[in-house]
């Protein structure tokens, strides 16, 4: 038989408690209705840390560290500017080495036109001289070889006073000559600083003024590196050139007698002073003194000679 449903037992309520409420409303009954008014809605649930909460912002990351425009900006200017002071400065230098050397050839052109109107004893200039070059330097060039120099070597033309006056003393021309192989007219070694080989002929004349006596030398080369050469091997004297009314006088290197030395162009010209009283053997001061004079004398006539090229 089937079994039989059985009635259902009401829960035991205890003394004084309120009868626990069941389920479903009494019938008849209306049901609750919601309060007026927005009902706060479910709380949702703390977010677990980590997440991010809906509808925020996902955090953004941290920015790289950006440069300082405004300290780059100065930079910038400070180094424009120093860059200007560098190029200004660069200039003003430019500006004075070159005014300087602007001057430095006005001063030295200014020197080579004629500030310095002695030239060297020995000369400078050989060959051809150039349309720039001062009359001093044209004379040399011409007379520094034999193809442009082309007047006479004899003593007319290298002792053309016939006297000279010198510290108020007049000295006069006695005697001219002129020897080949020159060293028939030295001593003391110099015949070998010559060279027979290099120097054509020695012309000499000889001055006099009272008892003291000078001798003027020339001796011809052909150019002037053998006139340079001898000079610079220069040794001992010429002698004496003696004659009617000059006895023999500074005939050895022994005798006292003073002497000079240069050259010029293809020249090489000397003088030689002493005294005319028989048995010295000391320096005459009157000679010695006059000896200069007549030396650059002789200079001179051998630089005009450089006027009449060809």
């Amino acid at each position: 038989m089937p079994p039989q449903a059985q009635p259902p037992v009401a829960p035991h309520v205890p003394s004084g408690a309120v009868p626990y409420p069941q389920p479903g409303p009494p019938q008849g009954a209306q049901p609750p209705q919601p309060p007026a008014g927005p009902q706060p809605g479910p709380q949702p649930a703390p977010p677990f840390a980590g997440w991010p909460q809906q509808g925020a912002q996902p955090p953004q990351p941290s920015p790289p560290n950006e440069p300082d425009w405004n300290a780059m900006a100065d930079r910038h200017a400070d180094e424009s500017r120093r860059r200007k002071r560098l190029w200004i400065g660069a200039v003003v230098v430019a500006a004075v080495l070159v005014g300087g050397i602007v001057g430095a050839g006005v001063w030295i052109n200014g020197r080579d036109k004629g500030d310095d109107p002695k030239p060297a004893a020995s000369g400078t200039t050989t060959g051809t001289p150039s349309a720039t070059a001062t009359p001093t330097e044209q004379a040399v060039a011409v007379i520094s070889d034999a193809a442009t120099d082309k007047l006479p070597v004899d003593a007319a033309t290298l002792f053309p006073d016939q006297t000279r006056t010198v510290d108020g003393k007049v000295w006069t021309r006695q005697v001219t000559g002129s020897t080949a192989p020159c060293s028939k007219a030295t001593t003391g070694g110099l015949g070998l600083a010559l060279g027979d080989d290099t120097c054509r002929s020695l012309v000499r004349a000889t001055y006099v003024s009272g008892e003291s006596a000078v001798t003027v030398g020339v001796a011809v080369f052909d150019n002037k590196a053998g006139a340079d050469r001898a000079i610079g091997r220069h040794a001992g004297l010429i002698q004496g050139l003696s004659g009617t009314g000059v006895p023999m006088f500074c005939v050895t290197d022994k005798s006292g007698c003073t002497e000079t030395h240069a050259s010029i162009g293809r020249f090489g010209y000397f003088t030689v002073a002493g005294s005319l009283k028989q048995g010295t053997d000391q320096s005459d001061q009157l000679a010695t003194a006059a000896a200069g004079a007549l030396a650059e004398r002789t200079k001179d006539v051998l630089l005009a000679r450089g006027s009449h090229a060809g």
